[in-house]
C-alpha cells in the first residue's frame, strides 16, 4: 500500500511539473492579445472548435491575432456551428486570470462564406437531429445521451440544480460505461472474438467523445474506462483509485486548463467516492436491502459525499432531496441514454426511425422531468452552508472521516464525522432559518456583494437589468456567473463615481448588453469621460436618460424617477433614481441621491400595497429623507455596503429612519449578496452568508 500510493504521490509531482511547463509554453503566443486595447475591433480569420449554451470556442487561423490562440466568441445570432471556418470582425475584452481563453470576443459582422468542415459533418448532422426538437422531455434526452441541454427550459434547468440532477445532462463516466457496455454486449452476442471485441468496443468509445465533444469530463471518463476496459478484457486486476489518478494526470499534463474546470473535479471526485466507499456501503445496505437497491443507494451516496465540497462552492448549499431524486430517476438514465444516442445515429440516415426512438426516449425521460419539478418545489431543498475556505474545510474533512469510518468501521471516526457534522450546522445560525423554503430559481431582486459599492441586478421573464456595477470587475463577473448570466437587457450606470461604474469591465466580460442609461450630469472628471467613450465604442443603445423616462423588463415596468441633470450640485444628486413596478411588487433603486433629491421626487414615490422593496441611497449615509421613506413604506430595505469601511456606512440615522418607517434592513456586509423573491404576496429571502 505505501508503495502504492508513494508511486501516485511521484506522478502527482510529476503531473504538476508537466502543467506548468505546458502553461507556460501556451502562454507564449498569447502576449500579442493580452496587450491588445480593450474593446478593440480586429479582423481575422478562425474555425469554431466547440459549441456550449452561451458561446462558441475558437482557434485562431491567420489575421490580427496570433495563430493557434484560442478565444470565446460570443455570437448573439447563433450563426455559427462547431466546424464552421470564416473571417470575421471580432471586439475584443480581456480574459479572466488563469482562464483557458486568451480573449473573449463578440462576433460583430462575419466577412465573406462560412465553409463547413468535412470532417465533422456527419457528427454535425447527428448533433442537429437531437437539437432540433422541443418540450423538456426531448430535450432532456438529448442531454442525456450526447450533452445537449441547450433547450431545456430556465425553470427545469433550476429545478434540476435544485434536485441535484444537473449532472444528468453532463456527459460523464456512466454514459461512457453505458456506450461501452452496450457495444461489448452486442458483440459478445455475436460472437466476436476478444481481440476483435477489445478494438471495436475502443473505436466506438472514441466516435461517442467525438459526438459529444471534448469536455473535461468526457475526456477523464474515456480515458479511465478505456483503461479499465482493457484490463478488466483481458484478465489483469487494476488498483481503481491508482487508475482514475493516473488517467486524471495524464489529461492534465495535456490540457493544464482542465484544473480550474469544476466538471472535471466533480466527475473525478464522483468517481473516486463510487471506488473507494460504494463496495462497503453497499455491502452494509445488503444486510437489510436487496442487492440492487444497496448498490444504487450505495453509489448515490457515495459520489454525493465527495462532491460536496464543490458542491458547496457552486451552489451555495447541499440539494436535501439529490438522494432521493437520484434514486428515482437512475433506473431510467441508460435507457433514455440508449435509445437517444440511436436516435442520433439514425438521424441523417433514417429520420422517421429516429423520430420513433426519440419519442419513446421520451417517455422515461417524463418521468424523470417530473421528479425534478416535484421535489423542487418541496420544502427545504437546499440546506446552506457557509461557503469560502470554512464551508470547504468541514465539508471535505466529513468526506474523509466518514469515508474511513465506513471502510474501517471505527467509532472514533464516527464521532469526527458527527462533530464535523454539529460545527457545520451550528456555522448556519439564522442562515438557515431565513433561508428555509426559499426558492432561488424565484429571485427577482439580487444585490450582489461587491463591497463599498453598489450593484443591483433585477429579473422578470429571463430578462435581466442591472442597476450600477460595483467598483471591482472580478465582484460583479463573479456574481454574475454565479447566476449564469449571459446578456443584460438594460444597464443603468446612475452616475460615474468609481464604486458605481469601476466595474464596468467585468459585466462586459463576455456578456452582452441591448441597452444602457447614463445620467444627464455634465461630469467633466476624466474617469467619467472615458467610461463614456467605452459605452460609445459598444454595440448597444446609449440613453442619457431624462427624468421620466419609461420602459419595460419583463413583467416590470421602469420609470426613471429622478434625472436632474446639470440642475443637480453633485453628481451624487443628479444620480438615477428608479422605480420598478410588476403586478406583484415595487423596486425603488436610489443610487446616491441625497435628502435633497428624494423630496424632489416625493409625488411619484406614493406607498402601494404590494410588497414594496428599497435600494437604500448611498450606502446608508447619513444625508437621506425621513418623509421620502415614511411615504414609500419599504417592507424590505436594501444597502450595500462594504465591510469595515471607513465611511461609516450604513450610519445611525439612516439604520434609525429605516426602523421608524417599518423596513426590514439587509445589508451586504453582514449578510454577503442578498436574493429576494415574492411568493403569494411575500417577501422571501435568502443570503450568502457574507464573506
Amino acid at each position: 500500500m505505501i508503495r502504492r500510493f508513494s508511486f501516485l504521490i511521484a506522478l502527482l509531482a510529476f503531473g504538476i511539473l508537466g502543467s506548468y511547463v505546458f502553461q507556460s509554453s501556451w502562454h507564449k503566443p498569447l502576449a500579442a492579445i493580452e496587450s491588445a486595447q480593450e474593446f478593440e475591433l480586429v479582423s481575422t480569420k478562425f474555425c469554431v472548435i466547440g459549441v456550449q449554451t452561451n458561446f462558441q470556442s475558437i482557434e485562431i487561423d491567420s489575421g490580427a491575432l496570433p495563430k493557434g490562440s484560442s478565444g470565446r466568441l460570443i455570437d448573439q445570432e447563433n450563426r455559427l456551428k462547431q466546424g464552421d471556418c470564416l473571417s470575421a470582425l471580432l471586439q475584443l475584452s480581456p480574459a479572466r486570470p488563469l482562464e483557458r481563453f486568451a480573449f473573449h470576443a463578440k462576433l460583430k459582422q462575419v466577412e465573406g462564406a462560412i465553409a463547413n468542415s468535412s470532417e465533422l459533418q456527419l457528427v454535425l448532422n447527428m448533433r442537429n437531429f437531437l437539437s432540433n426538437v422541443s418540450g423538456d422531455p426531448k430535450n432532456l434526452v438529448s442531454g442525456l445521451a450526447v450533452g445537449i441541454d441547450s433547450g431545456l427550459s430556465e425553470s427545469f434547468q433550476e429545478n434540476m440544480k435544485t434536485t441535484g440532477l444537473t449532472h444528468l445532462t453532463a456527459v460523464s463516466g456512466a454514459n461512457c460505461a453505458i456506450v461501452l457496455g452496450m457495444v461489448w454486449l452486442l458483440l459478445r452476442l455475436l460472437g466476436v472474438g476478444r481481440g476483435v471485441r477489445t478494438i471495436i468496443s475502443l473505436l466506438a468509445l472514441c466516435g461517442y467523445v467525438l459526438l459529444v465533444g471534448w469536455q473535461p469530463s468526457v475526456l477523464r471518463s474515456a480515458f479511465m474506462m478505456s483503461v479499465v476496459f482493457v484490463s478488466l478484457e483481458f484478465g489483469r486486476r487494476i488498483w481503481l483509485p491508482g487508475a482514475l489518478i493516473v488517467g486524471s494526470l495524464v489529461l492534465l499534463i495535456v490540457d493544464p486548463w482542465l484544473i480550474f474546470e469544476y466538471g472535471f473535479w466533480l466527475s473525478v471526485m464522483a468517481t473516486f467516492g463510487l471506488v473507494i466507499l460504494t463496495p462497503k456501503l453497499s455491502e452494509l445496505f445488503q444486510k437489510q436491502l436487496p442487492k440492487w437497491l444497496s448498490v444504487t443507494l450505495a453509489a448515490t451516496i457515495s459520489a454525493q459525499i465527495w462532491c460536496l465540497p464543490i458542491l458547496v462552492e457552486l451552489q451555495g448549499g447541499f440539494a436535501t432531496h439529490s438522494i432521493v431524486a437520484n434514486l428515482l430517476v437512475e433506473p431510467m438514465v441508460p435507457l433514455v441514454t440508449v435509445l437517444g444516442l440511436l436516435a442520433a445515429i439514425l438521424g441523417p440516415f433514417i429520420p422517421g426511425l429516429a423520430s420513433l426512438l426519440l419519442t419513446i426516449a421520451a417517455i422515461p425521460a417524463s418521468w424523470i422531468v417530473w421528479v425534478a419539478n416535484s421535489l423542487a418545489q418541496a420544502p427545504a431543498g437546499l440546506l446552506p452552508i457557509p461557503d469560502g475556505g470554512v464551508g470547504f474545510a468541514l465539508t471535505a474533512a466529513f468526506a474523509v472521516f466518514i469515508t474511513i469510518a465506513i471502510n474501517r468501521q471505527r467509532f472514533r471516526f464516527v464521532f469526527l464525522a458527527l462533530l464535523l457534522g454539529g460545527l457545520w450546522f451550528g456555522s448556519l445560525g439564522g442562515i438557515a432559518i431565513r433561508s428555509l423554503g426559499f426558492n432561488l430559481s424565484n429571485w427577482s431582486i439580487l444585490a450582489c456583494d461587491v463591497e463599498q459599492g453598489d450593484a443591483l441586478v433585477l429579473r422578470s421573464e429571463n430578462q435581466v437589468a442591472v442597476v450600477d456595477v460595483g467598483k471591482d470587475p472580478q465582484l460583479i463577473d463573479g456574481c454574475l456567473d454565479q447566476q449564469g448570466i449571459e446578456h443584460v437587457e438594460l444597464l443603468v450606470l446612475t452616475h460615474f463615481d468609481q464604486d458605481h461604474v469601476g466595474g464596468l469591465t467585468g459585466l462586459l466580460n463576455g456578456r452582452s448588453v441591448s441597452k444602457a442609461l447614463i445620467s444627464a450630469f455634465p461630469d467633466e472628471r476624466p474617469d467619467a469621460i472615458k467610461m463614456v467613450e467605452t459605452l460609445n465604442r459598444l454595440n448597444l443603445e446609449l440613453v442619457v436618460a431624462p427624468e421620466n423616462l419609461t420602459g419595460r423588463l419583463g413583467e416590470f415596468t421602469w420609470n426613471v424617477i429622478s434625472s436632474p441633470g446639470s440642475s443637480g450640485a453633485t453628481a451624487n444628486e443628479a444620480s438615477l433614481g428608479m422605480k420598478f413596478e410588476s403586478t406583484s411588487m415595487v423596486i425603488y433603486t436610489l443610487a446616491d441621491m441625497n435628502e435633497r433629491a428624494q423630496d424632489r421626487v416625493l409625488a411619484k414615490a406614493q406607498g402601494s400595497n404590494k410588497p414594496t422593496v428599497v435600494k437604500v441611497s448611498h450606502h446608508g449615509s447619513a444625508d437621506q429623507s425621513a418623509t421620502f421613506y415614511q411615504q414609500i413604506d419599504a417592507d424590505v430595505a436594501l444597502i450595500s455596503v462594504g465591510r469595515g469601511n471607513s465611511y461609516g456606512h450604513p450610519t445611525k440615522r439612516a439604520l434609525q429612519l429605516l426602523a421608524q418607517s417599518g423596513s426590514k434592513v439587509f445589508r451586504t456586509d453582514l449578510e454577503g449578496a442578498v436574493a429576494l423573491g415574492v411568493s403569494n404576496g411575500v417577501i422571501e429571502v435568502m443570503s450568502s452568508g457574507g464573506r
